[in-house]
């Protein structure tokens, strides 16, 4: 099996695999495992849910600090579990695979230089946050400071005595306007459209929870504390997905925490956002409203007209004169494997399939692309569930059409009318939801937001009932279709 990308999906598919004795090779382009979390090294960095709910429940860890983990231990965690599990050794690093094509029952990746490999099945476990989304802001190449991507920090730069223009007000952004205003950095925050934040104290790991976290039954307790404390904090699942008292409650609740950290009547109407509360993802910050308030660090509302080369001019026509301007602009959250190309049978390419709109069957697989799958693909649920929850859930599905495969010995390809269905299901449950209340990067070209408008559970049993006459099916080749290969 071909694996794309060395990040926390393809580790988790790899473990199972290697449990199941199926060969693999993952192709990473970067030099490093880690994925996004290998790329994104930003001051103030942090994962935002309970550091405990973001590791392999298989691959527990007590070397966190904080309740939600610096990026930096993540990134430790991923690279330390490829080595630990010998996943390591199957990784083929700076290799950025450029095409997959179907021929002759199997698929055949190009790297460059022109390097060709046959696998049976090819998984692509790129994630959504690995191509950058650069703005394209009138002379932004004349500016004569410094300037980067979040996701491409240049550590060689100095920041002392530097100022600092920060564009950008999602999770990024956020974390790190909060991090250099604390370490006292002249800072400008370019504010386009403020953003609800939900303030979330992050304590350290205490050396008695770590203790307690290695006995089982005590730790079973502290996730069931956690739990409640999430179920406190961020409130049931369901508000988002249908309006009623607790998505009222929820609007109540962060305008209460909004007018409490922010006393200034002035400052607080302009940090209070037009848009509905959870109709685009909710950064997380302990104290991101207390530092824009500190003197060092500067709100600019209205966003960026153009810039120039001593700094920008915000959409006011006032000139900020700044050294560093970092854009926290996101990623193309719609890109998947791509640029990566994939052509199917009879020429059908990924572009092809998604001219309008990206979509999937069930998060993992495409209608005409045999024994090709994503994992946390179009409509997956990347913003309500953990993503090792979301892998147990779609590695566990295809372990078992894996296997299947090996015992009917044909490739599969979800249908297009299940597919559709799929689709239509989604389609019809998202005008209730929050997320539908304003454009977001979950949105695509057509309008709809890309996301999963359910529960957890309902994540569970979409895989529970899946039928295999979901799927088409076609002629493969190779070890995993003739066990005399194996």
């Amino acid at each position: 099996m071909g694996i794309i990308g060395a990040g926390m999906s393809g580790l988790f598919l790899a473990h199972h695999l290697a449990a199941a004795g199926i060969d693999y090779t993952i192709f990473e382009k970067r030099e490093a495992a880690g994925g996004t979390w290998h790329d994104n090294t930003y001051p103030g960095l942090h994962v935002d849910v309970i550091t405990r709910s973001y590791e392999f429940s298989f691959a527990r860890k007590h070397y966190w600090t904080k309740r939600y983990a610096p990026g930096s231990e993540i990134r430790r965690y991923l690279t330390d579990f490829a080595v630990e599990t010998g996943i390591r050794e199957h990784i083929r690093f700076r290799t950025e695979v450029q095409l997959a094509t179907w021929e002759e029952g199997a698929w055949t990746l190009t790297s460059p230089g022109g390097v060709t490999e046959r696998f049976d099945v090819v998984v692509a476990a790129t994630g959504f946050l690995h191509v950058p989304k650069r703005p394209a802001f009138p002379g932004t190449e004349t500016f004569a400071g410094h300037s980067w991507h979040s996701s491409e920090w240049d550590h060689s730069v100095d920041l002392k005595g530097k100022r600092i223009g920060v564009v950008g007000t999602g999770s990024s952004g956020i974390q790190i306007v909060s991090e250099l205003g604390k370490r006292g950095h002249h800072v400008e925050h370019f504010i386009r459209t403020p953003q609800w934040i939900q303030v979330k104290e992050n304590p350290k790991i205490s050396l008695l929870e770590k203790l307690l976290l290695r006995v089982p039954a005590l730790a079973g307790h502290w996730d069931r504390k956690m739990a409640a404390l999430r179920l406190e904090t961020d409130g049931s699942e369901t508000w988002r997905l249908v309006p009623g008292p607790e998505r009222e409650e929820m609007n109540a609740r962060f305008r209460a925490k909004l007018a409490e950290e922010i006393p200034d009547p002035v400052l607080r109407e302009q940090l209070t956002p037009k848009e509905p509360l959870g109709c685009k993802r909710i950064p997380k910050s302990p104290d991101y409203y207390r530092v824009v308030q500190r003197p060092n660090v500067t709100p600019v509302f209205g966003g960026v007209q153009r810039i120039e080369p001593a700094g920008i001019v915000d959409s006011e026509g006032e000139r900020h004169e700044l050294d560093v301007i970092v854009f926290a602009t996101g990623f193309d959250t719609h890109a998947y494997m791509r640029p990566m190309g994939v052509v199917g049978p009879e020429g059908l390419t990924v572009d092809k399939l998604w001219a309008e709109g990206v979509y999937s069957y069930r998060g993992v697989g495409l209608p005409g692309f045999p024994n090709f799958f994503l994992l946390n693909g179009p409509f997956a649920p990347v913003n309500s569930i953990a993503i090792p929850t979301c892998l147990r859930d779609e590695v566990g599905f295809l372990m078992r059409l894996i296997e299947t495969m090996r015992q009917e010995g044909y490739a599969l390809a979800p249908t297009e009318e299940a597919t559709q269905a799929f689709c239509g299901t989604v389609r019809a449950a998202l005008p209730d939801t929050t997320y539908s209340l304003c454009d977001n990067w979950y949105t695509d070209q057509g309008g709809t937001p890309i996301i999963w408008p359910f529960t957890r559970a309902q994540h569970v049993d979409q895989y529970a009932d899946a039928s295999l006459a979901d799927f088409e099916r076609f002629e493969g080749r190779g070890a995993l279709f003739d066990p005399a290969q194996s």
